[in-house]
C-alpha cells in the first residue's frame, strides 16, 4: 500500500508532467504533501490511521533519498507488527556514519551497525525482528517493553503474503522468536545493565499474552506485585459454547477482562457487527461465566494505566499484593 499510494514530482516529470500542478492541487486541498516531492490524495490520507501514515511517511523517505533508509526501532517494529504502543514523532532510522544521530527533516537518526541485522521486508530495508525487539527491549519503559517482546514471541500468520505492507497488522511477521534466540540476540546490547534489563523482560514474556493492552495489563500487575493469572483459559459454557479468557486466577476463580477499544471499533474485528450487537455479546458472554461460579473483572486502557485505579479492581476481585519478602 505505501509505496503504490504515493504520488511522486519526479515521476510526473519523467513523463512529461509538470510537476507544479503537485503543489497546486496540494494548495487546494486535493492533495497532501507528505514529504518534499512525495504526495498522497487528501481523502485517502484522512482515512488512514496513525500507523499507516507513518508507513506513507516511511516510503515517501526511500522514494526520496538515494541511499535506501535503514528503519528501526519504532518505525522497524511497526513494520514487524510487533505490539507498539503509538507511533515515533519522527521515522526512526539506524546509520553508521559518525556524523549520525542527528534529527531532521523529520528523520531521527540512529547510530549503529548496518553491517548485520539488517534485512529487507516488504520493500523497506530494516533491523531484522530479533535485533528490533532487542533494541526496544532495552530501551522502552517496562511495560511497554514486555508489550514488544510478547508479540515478538506469538505466532504469525497461518496464511501470509510475506508483505509488509499496511503498517496496521493485528500479528506479527516473521518467524516466531524463541526465547533463546531473544537471550542471544540480547547479549549483543552495548551495556550490562541494557543486558540485564532485557534478560528480565525476557523472562516476563508470554507468547499467550494476545494483544498490547493484555500485555501492558500484566505488566502492570508485575510492577504492583500481585499474583499472576493463567492466559487465555477455556471454559465449556451451559450453552455448549466455549468462552476464552485474558486472565484466569484458578485458585480464586476470578477471570479478568482488557477491554480494548479494537474490538468495538475496527469493523474487521468485530465480523462486521455493529458496535452494539459486539457490546450485547460481550454482555452475555459475562453472564455465562459467571453462571459457572466465576467472578468476572473488567477494565480498559485509560484504568490500567491508573495505577491506583487498576489495582482497586484487581484487589475488589480478591486479588492481593505479593509483598517483599514473602
Amino acid at each position: 500500500m505505501p509505496f503504490s499510494t504515493l504520488i511522486m514530482s519526479s515521476d510526473a516529470a519523467r513523463i512529461g508532467q509538470d510537476p507544479r500542478l503537485l503543489a497546486k492541487r496540494a494548495q487546494r486541498g486535493e492533495l497532501v504533501r507528505v514529504r518534499r516531492g512525495a504526495y498522497v490524495p487528501a481523502q485517502l490520507w484522512s482515512a488512514l490511521s496513525e500507523p499507516q501514515k507513518h508507513g506513507l511517511l516511511a516510503a515517501a523517505l526511500v522514494q526520496s533519498s538515494q541511499k535506501r533508509p535503514v528503519f528501526a526501532m519504532k518505525s522497524a517494529a511497526l513494520l514487524w507488527g510487533l505490539g507498539v504502543v503509538g507511533v515515533p514523532d519522527k521515522l526512526q532510522t539506524v546509520t553508521n556514519d559518525p556524523r549520525g544521530g542527528r534529527s531532521k527533516h523529520g528523520v531521527q537518526r540512529i547510530l549503529g551497525t548496518v553491517d548485520h541485522g539488517v534485512c529487507e521486508l516488504g520493500g523497506f530495508q530494516v533491523t531484522d525482528k530479533a535485533r528490533t525487539t532487542i533494541e526496544l527491549a532495552g530501551a522502552l519503559r517496562f511495560a511497554e517493553a514486555l508489550a514488544v517482546v510478547d508479540s515478538s514471541r506469538r505466532e504469525p500468520p497461518k496464511v501470509s503474503t510475506g508483505k509488509a505492507s499496511d503498517w496496521d497488522k493485528d500479528v506479527p511477521w516473521g518467524i516466531t522468536l524463541e526465547e533463546r534466540i531473544l537471550q542471544d540476540a540480547a547479549s549483543s546490547l552495548g551495556s550490562s545493565s541494557r543486558q540485564q534489563r532485557a534478560a528480565k523482560i525476557i523472562e516476563f514474556s508470554d507468547p499467550q499474552s494476545e494483544s498490547v493492552g493484555e500485555s501492558m495489563s500484566r505488566a502492570k500487575m508485575i510492577l504492583q506485585r500481585f499474583p499472576l493469572p493463567q492466559l487465555q483459559a477455556s471454559f465449556a459454557l451451559k450453552s455448549g459454547k466455549t468462552a476464552r479468557t485474558d486472565f484466569w486466577w484458578p485458585e480464586l476463580d476470578l477471570v479478568g477482562e482488557f477491554d480494548g477499544q479494537g474490538k468495538y471499533l475496527r469493523n474487521r474485528l468485530r465480523g462486521g457487527k455493529t458496535i452494539q450487537q459486539v457490546v450485547m455479546e460481550e454482555k452475555a458472554r459475562e453472564n455465562a461465566l459467571r453462571a459457572l461460579g466465576l467472578t468476572v473483572i473488567r477494565w480498559d486502557w485509560a484504568e490500567m494505566m491508573n495505577p491506583v485505579a487498576f489495582a482497586k479492581i484487581l484487589t475488589d476481585g480478591g486479588l492481593v499484593p505479593v509483598r517483599p519478602g514473602r
